[in-house]
């Protein structure tokens, strides 16, 4: 398994950056760097299940190992689910080596109005490309919706 590190610096509250990460409303807005129609199911709390899928190839379930509000975030791969949320058979080795891949993201306040999102994928290194290509996407368009938020 390799570790891989992205990271963001957005000029909100750690208050608006953690809710919109875990707004369901604007989620397809940044989730779009992996594909049109993103959207998920399931509770943001520690234990919580949640499945993230598109409408036509759909995606991966994850269960929240830890989850504290406004700072961190670790989610664990367990399944991969199609378009109508029901888990897949792993057919081939990509699906077996994606399950059991970690997701970790931090919030780290650098002032009242700065915030830095940093995620750490630990991941087969097959997937390296992907979310070289993909993450600092979804973390520009996580930005831009995160900016142009007004509200306390």
């Amino acid at each position: 398994m390799k570790k891989l590190t992205y990271d963001i610096t957005i000029n909100k509250s750690n208050d608006i950056v953690f809710n919109k990460l875990t707004d369901k409303s604007v989620y397809p807005d940044w989730a779009k760097a992996w594909g049109d129609g993103m959207t998920y199911k399931g509770e943001w709390k520690k234990g919580g299940e949640i499945s993230f899928f598109d409408n036509s190839q759909g995606g991966t379930k994850v269960i929240l190992e830890e989850f504290e509000p406004h700072k961190y975030i670790r989610a664990k791969h367990i399944a991969m689910v199609d378009p109508d949320n029901n888990e897949k058979e792993l057919t081939d080795d990509m699906m077996k080596k994606w399950i059991g891949s970690l997701e970790e993201y931090f919030f780290k306040k650098e002032s009242n109005q700065i915030t830095k999102l940093e995620i750490v994928m630990t991941v087969d290194e097959a997937f390296q490309e992907m979310f070289d290509t993909g993450w600092p996407k979804a973390l520009k368009y996580f930005k831009e919706v995160c900016e142009k938020y007004i509200g306390l």
